[in-house]
């Protein structure tokens, strides 16, 4: 049964936040899908919370993107998944709202901005790793 996890302060600890980093065009990076659907929240008294499993994903999948050093996205854009095909990736639909959240987090997008475009399909990496591609979406 998921839990939910005590909340920590979202002061750029990995590094992302206090960088200077120009605006991209095009941004490729490689993350751990996000767990089920049915791992992401849990009821409480005051309705639903990120579970501990969603928050531990979130961490872990920051500082696997910080590594990278992504530039960001100024604008409205297109996001494009490329997941291996196994249990995890599913479902597509489910990986949309803990991905965008994931890139809000890292300041990659600003907070709460949903793709113009949302395209996701199979192949890529067998290791299996997300391939996200963002393009900013006024150029495309």
């Amino acid at each position: 049964m998921a839990r939910p996890r005590a909340a920590t302060p979202k002061t750029g600890q990995f590094g992302l936040s206090a960088e200077p980093r120009q605006p991209a065009q095009k941004i490729t990076l490689h993350a751990p899908p996000p767990p089920p659907p049915s791992l992401l929240y849990v009821r409480t008294a005051q309705g639903l919370a990120p579970s501990e499993a969603y928050e531990d994903w979130l961490d872990m999948a920051q500082k696997r993107l910080s590594q990278q050093r992504p530039g960001r996205i100024a604008a409205t854009y297109a996001l494009e998944i490329m997941a291996p095909r196994n249990a995890r990736t599913r479902q597509f639909g489910a990986m949309e709202r803990p991905l965008v959240e994931l890139l809000a987090r890292c300041r990659i997008i600003r907070r709460g901005l949903s793709p113009d475009k949302f395209v996701a399909c199979y192949g890529g990496n067998p290791g299996g790793e997300l391939t996200l591609t963002l393009s900013d979406f006024s150029a495309l």
